[in-house]
């Protein structure tokens, strides 16, 4: 029985040990003056969001918290602070059956520009 409590232990604090040496993502947030653009609902054959930044264009994954005001068809300039996700979100919209991969974004916040 000694055995098995020690054995159980072991076990326990191995697993405690690996979880807790996991690489973790970076989660560093950036804040950068953007354009971001409105294409129209899904439902209607838009694509939601993108956010245009250097010339980089990035799809966000919570595109759901943007505010409703922001939704105007064309740019908006804005201030956003984002982090990235460092993978890409493969967003087809409509009916068409092309990617539109984008690197993915997480909005902290958008803030409209003067």
């Amino acid at each position: 029985m000694k055995l098995f409590l020690q054995l159980t232990l072991f076990i326990s604090l191995s697993s405690l040990l690996l979880i807790s040496c996991q690489h973790t993502p970076n989660t560093e947030t950036d804040t950068k003056e953007a354009m971001l653009i409105w294409s129209g609902e899904y439902m209607v054959d838009g694509c939601g969001f993108e956010v245009l930044i250097n010339g980089n264009r990035f799809k966000p994954e919570n595109e759901g918290d943007i505010d409703e005001a922001f939704k105007v068809e064309g740019e908006t300039p804005v201030l956003i602070e984002f982090e990235k996700l460092g993978r890409q979100l493969d967003i087809r919209c409509g009916l068409s059956t092309q990617s539109r991969a984008m690197d993915a974004i997480r909005v902290i916040s958008v803030k409209k520009r003067p």
